[in-house]
């Protein structure tokens, strides 16, 4: 049972690690909305991956007015690159919070965050808490109160079984303590895929991690999203079904981005996972260079008893 926290809380201190790359059209909006949270955050650093339109004379607005710090980047770093470098810069002992440069943070997303995360951490052990988001368009028009009901992740329980075969927390919604926030600088920039996923995996690997039961961001889907999210939408069973034999004649790509990424994982860390974790994982990478039918039915021994 998750204990509750003490009538008087102390909050840590909060950086906010923002990533930039012309996003002039969203920034201040976002800016803005950090800016308003219940909880306010001790620092917000940005790095800029060399913006050419208006972004960095924003930032050197907000920057003069004591409101945040900003660094742009020598060299272009590309998007892990770039979030790796706000992070590195932030302060040590504080929690961190990942931003993107385009989203909108509703006002107690910070505080939610910050109180899941202080009753599950422990001594010593990095923790990370996440959660939903509301998903809209460029003019924030609703398209989904639930993003985890777009893409058909509320349907099953959030663990590392499932983790292996995708992602589903944003980056956008981590919240990470200390001894978490000291990953981050492990993270492959020549990942096939992004912090999301290597993050989610350490924390279900060798942490504690919890979800916020409420959506504490408004997500835009645009056409400049760094992450794809154009054609995320949740198949109805025949859909899904008609999809499947579709693909099933189709070059057989499944999962292999996916068990590439996991792999590295693993090289990386194989001498700090328990055997129970390695038997697991052992398990999943087996199915690179299997057949399609061989790793749908994977899938769904991975997520028996998992389905919700």
């Amino acid at each position: 049972m998750t204990p509750k926290l003490p009538e008087s809380i102390v909050y840590p201190s909060i950086s906010i690690a923002m990533a930039t790359y012309n996003g002039e059209k969203y920034l201040e909006e976002q800016l803005d909305s950090i800016l308003s949270q219940s909880l306010l955050p001790s620092e917000i650093i940005v790095c800029d991956d060399q913006s050419t339109d208006g972004t960095q004379e924003i930032l050197d607005k907000y920057q003069q007015k004591g409101l945040l710090k900003y660094f742009v980047n020598d060299n272009r770093l590309g998007f892990i690159g770039n979030f790796k470098r706000a992070v590195s810069l932030t302060s040590t002992d504080n929690y961190i919070a990942l931003s993107d440069q385009d989203d909108i943070w509703l006002p107690g997303k910070i505080q939610a965050a910050a109180d899941l995360l202080l009753k599950i951490e422990e001594s010593q052990r990095p923790a990370m808490v996440y959660s939903d988001l509301i998903f809209v368009d460029e003019d924030k028009n609703l398209l989904n109160q639930s993003f985890r009901n777009e893409l058909g992740q509320g349907d099953y329980n959030h663990c590392l079984d499932t983790l292996l075969f995708g992602c589903f927390v944003n980056g956008c919604t981590m919240l990470m303590n200390p001894n978490m926030r000291n990953y981050f600088s492990s993270i492959p920039e020549n990942a096939s895929l992004n912090h999301d996923t290597w993050m989610s995996l350490i924390a279900y690997t060798f942490g504690d991690v919890a979800v916020v039961p409420d959506s504490l961001i408004w997500y835009r889907k645009h056409r400049d999203n760094a992450t794809d999210v154009g054609n995320f939408h949740k198949l109805g069973r025949l859909s899904r079904l008609w999809a499947e034999v579709r693909q099933s004649f189709k070059k057989n790509d499944l999962f292999e981005d996916q068990i590439s990424f996991v792999t590295e994982f693993y090289h990386t860390f194989e001498h700090n996972l328990n055997a129970e974790q390695k038997k697991l994982i052992q398990k999943f990478l087996k199915l690179k260079g299997k057949s399609y039918l061989e790793k749908k039915i994977a899938l769904r021994v991975f997520f028996r008893g998992n389905w919700k």
